[in-house]
């Protein structure tokens, strides 16, 4: 069986040859998952960013728990 493939800056390379890292940024207004894959110098050749907008009525529910 084929090795499956990523394309990246440097081309279509094999997904075992790089790094992958993942990171969660948590706000009062969205969330954010972000995907990065880096080769073995640590460069990033590729990033995936996933964001969900928080509706208001949350972040103003939070505001007025905090007051």
């Amino acid at each position: 069986m084929d090795e499956p493939l990523i394309h990246t800056t440097k081309g279509n390379v094999p997904v075992s040859s790089l790094i992958y890292q993942t990171a969660w940024d948590i706000q009062e207004t969205h969330i954010q998952f972000v995907e990065r894959y880096l080769d073995d110098t640590g460069e990033v050749v590729k990033q995936n960013a996933h964001v969900y907008a928080l509706p208001a009525a949350m972040t103003a529910s939070n505001e007025t728990q905090e007051a």
